[in-house]
């Protein structure tokens, strides 16, 4: 029972690590018509987690990207067209995390963000 509960802490907090980058992510100048989405995977103690595979994958597309994280935990996929995407999360001794409806959005003048 305290291994599946430990195991659950771990996929919740991974899931929330990818959560919260992807609502803040920054788009690029409307010069470039691309995007980016940035963020850092951690487990439940708040650590940094290397060596995990994200892949971003564009729902309009099936466009695929991949990443491994370093020792700091984070991800950057730039130069992506706007658009919707999904971003799944792979670790050894992690269930994989899936982030759905992630929209990436392209800013324009004044740091105003289009659709």
């Amino acid at each position: 029972m305290q291994e599946h509960k430990l195991l659950r802490d771990h996929v919740l907090a991974l899931l929330c690590a990818l959560l919260f980058p992807l609502l803040l992510s920054n788009g690029a100048f409307a010069q470039t018509g691309t995007s980016s989405v940035r963020g850092t995977v951690v487990d439940p103690q708040g650590s940094a987690v290397a060596g995990v595979t994200v892949t971003l994958t564009s729902t309009e597309t099936n466009a695929v990207r991949t990443q491994t994280t370093g020792e700091s935990g984070a991800y950057a996929f730039e130069l992506i067209p706007p658009g919707d995407y999904r971003l799944e999360a792979e670790a050894t001794g992690f269930k994989k995390a899936l982030v759905t409806d992630v929209r990436a959005r392209r800013q324009i003048d004044g740091g105003e963000r289009a659709a």
